[in-house]
């Protein structure tokens, strides 16, 4: 069900597009149409900006706001108006990891395929474009100005930073090393326009990312602490859900004019905005479109939590959408390994077409942010998993351009490559809603198109590429293939489609298709007798699974032939239905799974003698009918067998006959899919002599060559013949019988394997007591029982640390564990460390993954503040010289000294030691709360739900690691949150910030379910890695809720005050769920998280710098000639008569008045010092004495109110010239500035009205006067 949405654009667009598109009909899709777009994006940018006059005109009468903020702190910015005249609002949908999920890092130099990419190559330079909410940091170490913004985005964006980084950071933090970390050059834009721009870039462009949308359905405006609902007043549900707008038509038209560049857009997070509970209140559009309290919500408005809530221009059919899924630090296995988010829009559009159309990473992905030139954090959201995919696709292009001297490929085979080398995810076979294709692979379509090129998509190619046009002489297109067994049968077609039709007036829920030429693409074998189709889903039932079908609406079709059977024949076919609306459609075929052999013929040349009674082999049972047989081909019958499987099988002879000769069985595996049985160990079994009713037993070790996911096909062969030499596994022989089975290699049942060292992770902080988190998998359907671990620490050739821990438990089959081994080891800054861990499982099938080895090198310090410190009276005054911003500083009374006595860049004090030293450093790793559950006698464990600690941060920390008493094993989740509302009868709301879930093992040596009190001594915890990000100082909660039968302690019957557990201007643990608001007292309780280890996330740890605080001297002045001068050199400030003297901050100053001077001094730490004060009396001498200074003539004088006035200054200075008559009348004025020189001019009063004239000359302080005297 969908729940909201968000319109952009007016219906002027939908006339505007259709003329400035509907020209070119036979060599768009496949030529790029510059001029076509360009006239398009000019009538777009003239549209857009009427459009945001609109909006902000009824901004104002409607009070909308132009920002919104939500729950996660994203800020929304009003850019139009949408048909209905309701505002539309682009928003923000908040990389080692990310990289590996989509295979990205295998393309890489010293990655598997060998292909050493990196988006380095000229080629793809200023090819990949990203717009987003703001200005991106382009002086971070990781982008170093490679980022071009070319538009006036003025204000820094972490987001624009962190998605720009997750596509090309240099990896600086090889934990954030972007997908195309190479690249030479992007470039950049704010979402502001982003229309008209993309229409006027795609000509130039390959991808551009876009991750933000429209604010729609359920949004929670954190700037008025309250949910809004951005549908329409008469509405429950969202239209912009699943809508085709004209927006979404907009970027099919550029999409269709650009055949060459694919816009790639975040699926949206809306579905964990829920809105309100029902009964609550919130606010929503009314009829005059302005946003109003509603009431209480009631049943019926749609919560945006389910399908179909993909919005606006998401739905396009000629983009790449994304979804968001969990990171997979190791190799994808299977299906389950792709764990949903929480917060990823699924699909279908109001028309059933499948997005998103694959998904990658989008949770908790490490990047840049705009901080500083070194900052990072992470973040999560289908903003991240949008770039991830970006990124990874670039790579393709590039190798492509290599291969091909620089040419590419159409988008609309890149968006194939990207679903039909997707790897499969969700509980189905096939597309769905949820994950669309699957998962990005990236490192599969860079194979299909090295093989395809290198080939030619000859027959011997494993994978075929091809980009083809209809037109009127070419409506039809088919290859004969034969599957090789690598995998299955697999069959894509892609392309770009004429935009559809926009619909204006039934805009909810509109089913009518968008598909305007619906191409087809089918196999078959045996001439026709079987056809296989692409996969179809229901938009009605939109949780079932797919089946095959004739998909009429979307612009990608897939077949995946399950029963694929290793050396047949099989022919792809492409065509399509009805007329192609503008008479022509190119479009993209790739197929894999092919370049096989037929296998070579195997039977005896009678029926007669010897036969094959029945064969047993895993899942296959085989009774022959009675009679002669001669070949039986059994392909239609699969068994799965595993890597070092040891396979029991039997067979079982027979004659079609009487007679009874010797018999000799053998069976052969095509292991490595080439067509034959010749090679080493593909002879599996031989048999004795048998006679009828004998039987050949026995068991087949499985190599571990083997590749998960391919058909095989095993022949076994029953000859008449006494001498086993005679049996081959072709051609014709005498007597007997040949069957020929399929089997598919499928994961091992015992499996476990290392598949990420999360902690330490390069760049992470120096550490006394750095403890190791590893993160395990049981690949296997088995559970894994008596697992243990070995982890070797090396610093260069030494060994610094070895670590053997036994995994306290069962790993239950297919599921990822973690574990923090307990044994801590030092890491020092600027050092470089080789950490091996390899876990010890007894019957691993697939040792191949038993060891990781990571390179990790540890960060530096950050340096030593430079600060000055000055004894300024009673007081002490401490200052950082140029602190960097977001930076931490700390100051401390010793040098070993880890409590702060204060927090910032500057400090005031009134505590003077006697050495007068103090101590400043930046940053700071320490603990908070109790150190151990021992510290209060009282305590018990039980299944808490919900309970919460209470928590402050004064500034950004990260919180690394606790200690946790388990009573029970199970799973326990800590949860960072903010508080809502806090309801009377217990019940409150809250808002997600970060999560971690551990299945956890019982410390207590007697474990036991349930409520149980008592502190045992024996339980001495065990150290657990949070890793959660408090990015936003303020008031915040650490929930914890166990599942499973996980029971975890805390300590009660506390005497006096437990509350605050401070670290004065960092963190503090405030109190607990016991203080509901105001009531009840949390001070007998602590909760859960014992020796609390946080750091501030500004950088690491500094060393501390040494203050000696100097006693600041009052100044003294003295008079010299006509000048005063002060005792300091610097931070002088005149005053005369306690008023600041203007621009008089040297050592000496000019005496011009009759006065009191003084100077006030202050030193570096703004320590202010004043002077003795020296009274200064000027004697007046005549003006006529003081107008020689400068040469002053008035010529002639007296005169008739015409004279020539000259006068001579040297000093350039302001110069004002005033004429004024004996009752001070002004009668001329002029003014000139910075005047130095001669000044020579013919003055006229006009009618004189008096006798005589005061003539005022002011320049470079002084004064000068003369009389002018008037005669008739």
């Amino acid at each position: 069900m969908k729940t909201s949405k968000l319109i952009t654009s007016t219906r002027f667009f939908a006339t505007l597009f259709f003329c400035a598109f509907f020209t070119s009909i036979t060599v768009a899709q496949t030529i790029t149409e510059p001029t076509i777009l360009e006239r398009t994006a000019k009538a777009l940018k003239i549209a857009d900006n009427e459009n945001y006059i609109k909006a902000l005109s009824l901004a104002k009468q409607k009070g909308w706001a132009l920002t919104i903020t939500d729950k996660e702190g994203n800020v929304g910015k009003l850019v139009g108006v949408d048909a209905f005249n309701l505002p539309k609002y682009y928003i923000q949908h908040n990389n080692a990891i990310a990289a590996n999920t989509t295979r990205a890092n295998q393309l890489w130099p010293g990655g598997s395929s060998g292909l050493n990419l990196s988006g380095s190559s000229n080629a793809v330079k200023n090819k990949l474009g990203v717009w987003d909410g703001g200005k991106i940091l382009n002086t971070h170490v990781e982008l170093v100005n490679r980022v071009t913004q070319k538009d006036n985005a003025a204000v820094l964006s972490d987001h624009a930073t962190h998605v720009t980084g997750t596509m090309v950071a240099s990896g600086v933090n090889p934990s954030a090393k972007g997908m195309a970390y190479g690249i030479q050059g992007i470039i950049a834009y704010d979402f502001t326009g982003d229309k008209a721009e993309v229409a006027s870039e795609a000509a130039n462009l390959l991808i551009s990312n876009h991750s933000y949308g429209t604010i729609t359905g359920w949004n929670y405006n954190s700037s008025q602490s309250r949910w809004e609902f951005y549908g329409r007043s008469t509405d429950n549900e969202d239209y912009k859900f699943g809508y085709y707008s004209n927006d979404t038509q907009l970027l099919d038209s550029i999409a269709y004019n650009a055949p060459y560049y694919l816009y790639v857009k975040s699926a949206g997070n809306s579905r964990n905005q829920n809105g309100p509970a029902v009964g609550q209140p919130y606010f929503r559009y009314n009829a005059s479109n302005s946003m109003a309290a509603a009431g209480n919500r009631p049943d019926g408005i749609s919560s945006n939590d389910g399908y179909g809530i993909v919005s606006w221009d998401g739905n396009a059919k000629n983009i790449l959408t994304v979804g968001a899924v969990n990171g997979i630090s190791s190799i994808y296995s299977r299906p389950e390994d792709v764990i949903m988010s929480s917060f990823s829009c699924w699909g279908p559009t109001d028309d059933g077409r499948i997005k998103p159309d694959v998904v990658a990473n989008g949770v908790a992905v490490l990047s840049s942010t705009s901080g500083s030139n070194t900052s990072y954090g992470s973040l999560s959201g289908t903003s991240m998993s949008s770039p991830n995919a970006s990124g990874s696709l670039l790579l393709l292009q590039e190798l492509y351009a290599r291969l091909k001297n620089g040419e590419f490929l159409r988008a609309a085979t890149i968006k194939g490559l990207a679903i039909h080398t997707a790897s499969e995810a969700g509980g189905a076979p096939g597309p769905d809603y949820k994950f669309g294709f699957g998962l990005l692979n990236v490192e599969k379509a860079a194979a299909v198109i090295s093989t395809a090129v290198a080939n030619n998509n000859n027959a011997s190619s494993e994978h075929l590429m091809y980009e083809n046009v209809f037109n009127a002489t070419t409506t039809s297109f088919s290859t004969n293939v034969i599957a090789s067994g690598k995998g299955q049968l697999k069959a894509t077609i892609s392309w770009t489609d004429p935009k559809g039709n926009v619909e204006t007036v039934n805009v909810l829920n509109d089913p009518t298709p968008k598909l305007v030429n619906d191409l087809d693409v089918r196999i078959t074998t045996n001439g026709g007798a079987k056809v296989y189709r692409p996969w179809v889903m229901i938009p009605a039932s939109p949780s079932s699974d797919p089946s095959p079908g004739d998909n009429v609406i979307d612009n990608v079709e897939v077949i995946d032939v399950d029963s694929t059977i290793p050396g047949q024949s099989y022919t792809v076919t492409v065509t399509y239905k009805n007329t192609l609306q503008r008479g022509t459609q190119a479009y993209s075929l790739l197929v894999s799974g092919v370049g096989g052999t037929a296998y070579c013929a195997s039977a005896p040349s009678s029926n007669a003698g010897g036969k094959i009674d029945s064969v047993s082999f895993k899942t296959i049972r085989y009774s022959n009918p009675t009679g002669g047989t001669t070949y039986t081909d059994n392909t239609k019958m699969v068994a799965q067998i595993e890597p070092l499987q040891s396979v029991p099988f039997y067979v079982r002879a027979a004659s079609s006959d009487a007679t009874n000769a010797n018999k000799i069985g053998k069976i052969y595996i095509d292991y490595n899919n080439n067509g034959t049985f010749t090679d080493d160990n593909e002879l599996v079994a031989t048999s004795g002599n048998l006679s009828n009713s004998g039987t050949f037993t026995g068991s087949i070790a499985i190599p571990n060559t083997v590749t998960i996911g391919n058909y095989l096909r095993m022949r076994i062969v029953l000859q008449e013949t006494s001498n086993a030499a005679d049996v081959n596994a072709c051609g014709t022989y005498g007597k007997g019988e040949t069957q020929d089975y399929r089997l598919l290699v499928v994961n091992p049942s015992n499996d476990v394997s290392v598949t990420n060292i999360s902690s330490p992770s390069s760049l992470e902080c120096e550490d006394s007591t750095q403890y190791l988190t590893v993160q395990l998998r049981n690949n296997g359907s088995s559970p894994a029982d008596n697992v243990s671990l070995t982890a070797t620490i090396r610093e260069g050739s030494t060994v610094i640390s070895t670590i053997n821990a036994p995994y306290p438990g069962t790993i239950p089959g297919q599921t990822n564990a973690s574990l923090t081994l307990q044994k801590p080891f030092l890491t020092k800054a600027n050092t470089s460390y080789k950490v091996a861990v390899t876990v010890n499982f007894t019957g691993d099938q697939n040792p191949s993954n038993n060891t990781l080895s990571n390179d990790i090198s540890i960060g530096s310090k950050s340096g030593t503040p430079d600060a000055v410190a000055s004894i300024c009276g009673t007081n002490a005054i401490l200052k950082v010289n140029n602190p960097e911003a977001g930076a931490n500083y700390f100051w401390y009374s010793s040098a070993t000294s880890n409590t702060p006595i204060a927090a910032g860049p500057t400090f005031n004090t009134n505590t003077i030691p006697a050495n007068k030293t103090y101590y400043v450093g930046r940053e700071m790793k320490t603990t908070v709360g109790l150190p151990n559950k021992m510290v209060h006698p009282d305590g018990g464990y039980n299944s808490f739900s919900g309970n919460f600690v209470r928590i402050n941060n004064s500034v950004p920390v990260i919180i690394e690691t606790v200690r946790l008493y388990i009573g029970n094993p199970g799973t326990v989740q800590v949860m960072l949150a903010d508080l809502g509302t806090l309801n009377a009868n217990g019940s409150y709301t809250y808002f997600p910030l970060a999560s971690v879930t551990f299945n956890v093992t019982a410390t207590n040596p007697n474990p036991v379910g349930g409520a149980v009190t008592g502190n045992p001594a024996g339980d001495t915890g065990a150290i657990y890695q949070l890793n959660l990000p408090v990015n936003t100082p303020g008031d915040h909660v650490l929930m914890v809720t166990c599942s499973n039968g996980a029971t975890i302690f805390r300590n009660n019957n506390i005497l006096g005050a437990t509350y605050p557990m401070a670290v004065p201007g960092v963190f503090s643990i405030t109190g607990n769920s016991v203080n509901w608001g105001s009531t009840n007292d949390p001070n007998p309780f602590y909760y859960f998280f014992y020796n609390m280890k946080i750091r501030t996330l500004a950088g690491c740890v500094s060393d501390k710098g040494t203050i000696v605080a100097t006693n600041v001297v009052a100044p003294t002045i003295t008079k010299v000639a006509d000048s005063l001068s002060s005792s300091a050199v610097s931070g002088n400030q005149w005053y005369f008569n306690d008023a600041s003297i203007p621009g008089e901050t040297g050592q000496k100053t000019k005496l011009r008045q009759s006065g009191a001077y003084k100077v006030v001094v202050t030193d570096a730490t703004g320590c202010s010092q004043t002077s003795n004060i020296i009274n200064h009396v000027v004697t007046a001498l005549p003006p006529e004495v003081v107008a020689k200074e400068i040469n002053l003539t008035v010529s002639p004088n007296p005169n008739n109110g015409k004279f020539q006035l000259r006068f001579e200054v040297k000093n350039r200075a302001p110069l004002n010239i005033d004429i004024l008559t004996a009752s001070g009348q002004k009668v001329f004025t002029e003014s000139t500035p910075n005047f130095n020189g001669v000044y020579s001019k013919e003055i006229n009063i006009g009618k004189p009205s008096s006798a005589y004239y005061l003539l005022k000359i002011e320049h470079n302080k002084k004064t000068y006067t003369q009389k002018v005297i008037i005669i008739d």
